[in-house]
């Protein structure tokens, strides 16, 4: 036997069914909430995870300049203090609390003399990865253009590494890295007590330099 609905028992089911949806409704945005949050938590570890990128001011990878200077963590502070003319040719006067270098760039070549060693070739920096060119008694060898170091929380892409050795000589490799915009970036000694030194602090052309 079929039951009627009457008017009273059509509204009594439409307003059950309106409220379960709103109960439908507030949970799914409760979930959705949820979602949200987490969401925003893992995209705040992440970011806050990855190290800020040091964008460079300048494509100069050895900027010549009074008064630049670079401060690392382990060997002396060296500032360029003057230039100097030497057997006609102006070099920019390198000076720490242990040595004084002069050195001097020309067709984005960089050459180096001290008080004990004639001019010589130390970077060339249109060389070609694995070139290689002599520097005094040492053999000098571009590795990479394209290293990535990480200072602190800080990134510096596109780094130059330049190899050191005198070829039948026994602990006496090192490498020097450059950073465009700044110049030295790190040093490493692979028989010193601290092998990796890198640069903490440097003043560019009148801008500082630093890596939180």
């Amino acid at each position: 036997m079929r039951k009627r609905l009457t008017r009273a028992s059509l509204s009594l089911l439409l307003a059950n069914t309106n409220t379960g949806s709103l109960h439908l409704i507030g949970f799914n945005m409760k979930i959705l909430s949820s979602t949200l949050l987490f969401a925003a938590i893992l995209a705040l570890v992440v970011s806050c995870s990855k190290e800020p990128t040091y964008i460079a001011s300048g494509c100069d990878y050895f900027p010549l300049q009074v008064q630049n200077s670079w401060e690392f963590e382990i060997s002396p502070k060296t500032t360029i203090i003057a230039t100097k003319v030497i057997e006609q040719k102006t070099y920019f006067v390198f000076a720490s609390s242990t040595d004084t270098s002069y050195y001097r760039k020309e067709n984005n070549k960089v050459y180096i003399r001290s008080a004990y060693e004639p001019e010589a070739l130390i970077f060339d920096l249109d060389a070609a990865e694995n070139q290689s060119w002599q520097h005094n008694s040492w053999k000098v060898t571009l590795t990479s253009k394209n290293d990535t170091l990480v200072i602190n929380h800080a990134k510096i892409p596109n780094c130059y590494c330049f190899f050191f050795d005198i070829p039948g000589a026994v602990d006496d490799e090192h490498a020097i890295w450059l950073a465009p915009g700044i110049g030295f970036i790190r040093k490493s000694c692979g028989f010193c007590p601290n092998p990796i030194d890198n640069l903490r602090s440097a003043l560019i052309n009148h801008v500082g330099i630093t890596f939180p």
